[in-house]
């Protein structure tokens, strides 16, 4: 079955590039199933150029079954009567398989790379290289691939990853293929929505070609409806009864950031909010219950109710000693910005309670220093070295939870804007207040859905923090309104 990630919300495991050779290979023993199963990618392949009425088709393809692929789609191709031309890049050693010889039987055109001779078409293919590459790219192949980079003027097609693109980590080597479209075939690939990635994948398909038992545990899950959790309101709830929760943070000049994750916390179902910030301005959210940022304030504020405490979102580097006390304190905490500056730079003892750490890249950096990589590693690093949980922010967002990696498959610039990470500590807080037993994914969940919301009546432009803040409210509610 194939499914267009962007706007299908299906129940997705996901694979890195080792499963995924181990699921293949398994697979794959019986001699006649790699050609069955080329046959199915292709087919794929070939109904969706054919859906977007091409006429012309040149197919790039190296070694390996990703070749085999790009061979199956050009025979496909000739017998539909569309014209199809292949561009070998492992000409000299091509080996006679069953995909070539079909190939050459039904008359396909197939020729070296030539730079200055490459067909004009409305669709270029990249079959070049799959899960297979992990090296940097270089003579025709390099040349090749960059000039696989989709334009106004060329749409480019790449079969299970764009070439270039780590499959597990979402890394690019030397280069990568543009591609206006990728269609990934078995498995589901991380590599394909983390970081960068996105910048190169275009829209995303994905086809198991038939296979719904892979018999391996995924690496990963995506994120979707159907596993977080979202709790309800009771008629007779109150805020005595919904959750206290301190939100250290919002200091001179950055009361923004306070302000900004206080009310979101509120937001998504928070009762009261304690805002321990030093700023002086009368003017803030009426809402918000300010006390002073020092622990005997924190301490006369601490009622029955009160078991979460967000820290850090603007918070300034001279809160040490209130940092520690709440880390050493029973409360779960949402730890952001100069709170998690605060962790890198003293390692204190890991806490038992439960806790979760909400960096961007810049803080990755700080926290693992030499041992910083890619996102996937980053998480199991961080888990390591300072216990807890981590929400790893950027496209490709990376949920550690439930004791196993949870993915946002969603990714928009607009998302990147300054304040989201302030509101994203809100909802988080919000709903493990209020008894989500899932907070960490479904906040991310939920601030996705916000931005997908504004964007869509925004034309997909102009979103900021506080439109994510003010939509929480409409799609919490669509949410549960759906399930009535």
């Amino acid at each position: 079955m194939q499914y267009d990630l962007e706007t299908t919300d299906v129940s997705l495991d996901l694979f890195g590039s080792a499963k995924s050779k181990l699921i293949d290979d398994r697979i794959t023993k019986n001699k006649e199933t790699p050609f069955l199963l080329m046959l199915r990618a292709s087919t794929s392949a070939k109904n969706f150029l054919v859906s977007k009425n091409a006429r012309s088709i040149t197919i790039f393809i190296g070694k390996g079954n990703n070749g085999e692929d790009g061979l199956c789609l050009a025979a496909l191709l000739k017998i539909e009567k569309i014209k199809t031309h292949i561009i070998d890049l492992e000409n000299k050693d091509r080996p006679e398989s069953q995909a070539y010889r079909l190939c050459i039987d039904l008359g396909v055109k197939v020729g070296r790379f030539n730079r200055k001779k490459i067909p004009r078409s409305d669709w270029y293919v990249d079959a070049v290289f799959g899960l297979g590459l992990n090296r940097d790219l270089q003579g025709d192949y390099l040349r090749a691939i960059n000039y696989l980079q989709c334009s106004s003027s060329k749409k480019i097609l790449s079969l299970d990853l764009p070439s270039g693109l780590d499959g597990s980590k979402g890394l690019i080597f030397n280069s990568a293929v543009k591609a206006t479209a990728t269609i990934t075939f078995l498995t589901l690939k991380p590599g394909l929505f983390i970081d960068k990635a996105c910048d190169y994948t275009g829209t995303i398909y994905f086809n198991n070609l038939g296979i719904v038992k892979v018999g391996f545990k995924p690496d990963m899950k995506a994120i979707i409806k159907e596993n977080i959790h979202m709790p309800s309101l009771s008629r007779s709830a109150h805020k005595g009864k919904r959750g206290s929760i301190l939100c250290l943070g919002g200091s001179k000049s950055m009361e923004g950031a306070g302000i900004l994750a206080g009310i979101s916390a509120l937001r998504s179902g928070g009762g009261k909010i304690f805002w321990a910030s030093n700023t002086d301005k009368l003017q803030r959210p009426p809402e918000l219950i300010h006390i002073e940022p020092t622990i005997d304030k924190i301490k006369s504020a601490v009622d029955k109710n009160m078991c979460t405490a967000i820290i850090g979102p603007g918070l300034g580097k001279n809160f040490d000693k209130e940092i520690e006390f709440l880390w050493k304190s029973k409360f779960k905490i949402i730890l952001d910005a100069d709170g998690l500056d605060w962790l890198s730079r003293t390692k204190p003892k890991k806490r038992a309670a439960a806790w979760v750490g909400t960096p961007h890249i810049g803080e990755m950096k700080k926290l693992l220093k030499d041992d910083f990589s890619d996102k996937w590693s980053n998480i199991i690093k961080l888990k390591k070295d300072y216990g807890g949980d981590w929400i790893l922010k950027g496209p490709g967002t990376l949920v550690s939870e439930d004791s196993k990696l949870w993915l946002n498959l969603y990714s928009n610039g607009w998302l990147g804007t300054a304040g989201m990470g302030d509101v994203l500590a809100g909802i988080i807080a919000g709903l493990w207040a209020s008894g989500s037993n899932a907070p960490f994914r479904s906040a991310v969940y939920l601030q996705t859905q916000c931005a997908k919301n504004f964007l869509q009546l925004n034309n997909g432009a102009g979103l900021t923090a506080s439109n994510i803040s003010e939509l929480i409210g409409p799609s919490l509610g669509s949410h549960f309104q759906k399930e009535l």
